[in-house]
């Protein structure tokens, strides 16, 4: 249970090489390499103790801290499958992952560990809590998992994404190759812990012999503060979604090159427009470079594009590149079958990159998990996306296929929200929309149809936005809910999404 998995030998390498570096550092508090492999041997020893055992589904229920990374690297050790159990997630949903994925056992601070439900605190490390669910048999996974993480379900149940330790470490071996920073360097630790991003940042990092600095829940969600951490902590990396730096460049009139030691930010998970305040920003920081990289939950990252140094040459919508390391991205038509270069078509990820699929929902990973049309013994994922290869070779991302969207840097079903508000007894029809152009503006709305038009139904959107905050993420909770008499519809007699936010009342 405690040999070394790939994505962790060259931390393993750190540790001996150089014990008292700095690995991670929170506030006031640091800890070395050779701190955190101790403290992740004992999560490992913790673990064996309580029963598990090699491929278990493990909860992970913590704060960004230390402690949460050390838990990550400490489950990695055990060979356990980790289970990010975001701690600002609604109790409901984090019942229902808990249930879904057999989680009997979680590692969390105590405050949080409260609102789960079931479990019983048994033991503790300091202020890392373990807590045991004895309803709940003990459930193992395949033995190559490294990590199952939820996103949302367009039927209204949420999925858990299996991550295998041969995806990870092929991204992080490349993510590290591909990188500027090495030993010594800091990078930020931003993301939350329900999202994959969180092991790119700190198992990159950790390879690479540099420090994971994390921020706080304020720095997390402020711009002048994070602008304040950068310049104090001195750091050079940072993953954030493209809603952020669309804020970074709002306060950066005063950074200078004296004042920031940034060489890379790095974003996912929406379209970048290079817009006048971001291309004034990265003007003041000739030293720091954009990457614009895509992919997938299922896949994690799979292209990838280093803007030019040179700012003036930015288009305004950069394409997204080209694939990484063992992995490829084709362009198909609706049979899969891949198109001529410059043709749109659905991008469909393959190789390296491509997990083993999704929890106990067989027909969705059949649908969405198949092989490469050009290579049947390598696996491929149908992102549902849509793009083209331009006449240069690189990568065009052109929208989504269907109703998945893309908000502040979160990935959403519609489909999910519009499941929540439709059991609702009062409600005849509901639909969300997207709102807004600019990433910055994108918002969620929520239309809904009441069975019964008759009656006042003023407080209706308050009932419902009140329900929904008890049942999604914040991210998922429309910024206002609208009683209308019906849904305008198209010609073939779908929704018509797009009348609704336009219309007067949805801007």
């Amino acid at each position: 249970m405690t040999s070394t998995v790939p994505e962790l030998s060259a931390v393993a390498d750190r540790v001996r090489i150089a014990p008292d570096d700095e690995a991670v550092r929170a506030q006031d508090e640091t800890i070395s390499y050779g701190e955190l492999w101790e403290r992740a041997g004992r999560v490992v020893h913790q673990l064996e103790t309580l029963g598990a055992s090699r491929a278990t589904t493990i909860g992970v229920h913590l704060e960004r801290s230390i402690d949460l990374i050390v838990a990550i690297v400490g489950l990695l050790r055990a060979d356990c499958v980790a289970v990010p159990l975001d701690v600002a997630y609604p109790a409901e949903r984090l019942r229902f992952m808990c249930a879904d994925a057999g989680v009997r056992l979680v590692i969390g601070h105590h405050q949080p560990l409260e609102r789960l439900g079931g479990f019983t605190p048994v033991t503790h490390d300091g202020k890392l809590v373990y807590a045991v669910n004895e309803s709940v048999p003990s459930t193992s996974t395949e033995d190559d998992l490294a990590y199952l993480v939820y996103t949302s379900g367009s039927t209204g149940r949420p999925k858990g994404v299996r991550y295998a330790h041969r995806n990870l470490t092929n991204l992080i071996t490349w993510q590290s190759e591909s990188s500027s920073c090495g030993a010594g360097d800091r990078t930020l630790q931003f993301s939350p812990a329900s999202f994959d991003v969180i092991y790119q940042e700190v198992l990159t990092t950790l390879r690479e012999g540099g420090t994971v600095v994390c921020c706080t829940e304020d720095e997390r969600l402020d711009p002048q503060l994070l602008w304040d951490l950068i310049e104090r902590e001195r750091i050079n990396r940072i993953f954030v979604p493209f809603v952020m730096i669309q804020s970074l460049a709002l306060f950066a009139d005063a950074v200078t090159l004296a004042r920031h030691p940034l060489r890379e930010i790095l974003t996912s998970g929406e379209q970048v427009q290079c817009t006048g305040p971001i291309r004034a920003m990265f003007a003041r920081m000739p030293g720091c470079r954009l990457i614009n990289q895509w992919g997938t939950t299922e896949t994690h990252v799979a292209t990838w594009y280093r803007l030019p140094a040179d700012v003036s040459s930015w288009v305004d919508l950069p394409p997204i590149g080209t694939p990484i390391r063992g992995t490829q991205v084709r362009v198909c038509d609706e049979d899969g079958r891949p198109v001529p270069d410059g043709t749109t078509g659905e991008l469909w990820i393959t190789g390296s990159a491509v997990g083993p699929g999704y929890l106990e929902l067989p027909e969705r990973t059949a649908r969405s998990y198949r092989t490469d049309p050009l290579d049947p013994d390598s696996p491929a994922y149908r992102t549902g996306d849509l793009g083209r290869v331009r006449p240069d070779g690189l990568l065009e991302f052109l929208g989504r296929q269907d109703t998945q969207v893309k908000v502040r840097g979160f990935r959403i079903e519609l489909g999910e929200i519009e499941s929540v508000l439709n059991s609702d007894p009062a409600v005849a029809q509901a639909v969300v929309a997207v709102a807004g152009t600019a990433a910055e503006e994108r918002h969620l709305r929520a239309f809904v149809v009441p069975k019964d038009a008759g009656q006042d139904n003023g407080q209706l959107p308050d009932r419902l936005l009140t329900t929904l905050r008890h049942s999604v993420p914040a991210y998922m909770v429309p910024t206002g809910i609208e009683v209308v008499p019906s849904l305008p519809r198209t010609a073939s007699g779908k929704i018509d999404r797009l009348a609704l936010t336009t219309a007067g009342g949805a801007a």
